[in-house]
């Protein structure tokens, strides 16, 4: 699905955003996003990016310091996701844009998924799921299985920062 980067408001609003993380299987992960009608299911590897840290950083700023907005990179070999997230306002707005392959050409580039709403909207399931995924992650053998450590540190910050957020 193709989006303009201009569309109406209309089509961001009143989705249900949620957020699945299943364990990690031989350095892959698969994910689900939902927001409304669309959808996206991968499967993404540990390497070459620091994808989860740098999601739990930038949802960190998000937060924090209300930053102006990141792009998290994620290989799903041989294809390529974004996440971009954007603030306008008081929100922000998620794209999820796939690549058909990693060299990442403009032409291969089309939006599967979009959601906007207030910054704790859109935070909330990636720290829920986060939190999830920290909690098996004994059972998960997670280390072994992502092949990376768990973002302790950064999730700590994570939960510090929606915190803050919703009491501020």
């Amino acid at each position: 699905m193709k989006l303009s980067p201009r569309g109406s408001y209309n089509q961001f609003v009143n989705k249900k955003f949620n957020v699945s993380f299943e364990s990690p299987q031989s350095g892959w992960m698969s994910m689900r996003l939902r927001a409304g009608g669309e959808s996206l299911v991968a499967v993404m590897s540990h390497a070459p990016y620091e994808s989860l840290h740098d999601l739990i950083r930038g949802l960190t700023a998000l937060l924090a310091d209300g930053g102006a907005g990141f792009t998290v990179k994620w290989n799903a070999e041989p294809d390529e996701y974004d996440f971009e997230f954007e603030t306008r306002g008081g929100e922000v707005e998620l794209r999820i844009v796939h690549y058909t392959g990693h060299r990442r050409a403009l032409d291969s580039r089309s939006v599967v998924l979009t959601f906007r709403g207030p910054r704790a909207e859109v935070c909330q399931p990636f720290w829920r799921e986060l939190k999830r995924l920290r909690d098996r992650r004994e059972t998960d053998v997670f280390e072994q299985n992502w092949r990376r450590a768990f973002p302790e540190e950064e999730l700590q910050e994570f939960t510090q920062a929606l915190k803050a957020h919703r009491n501020g």
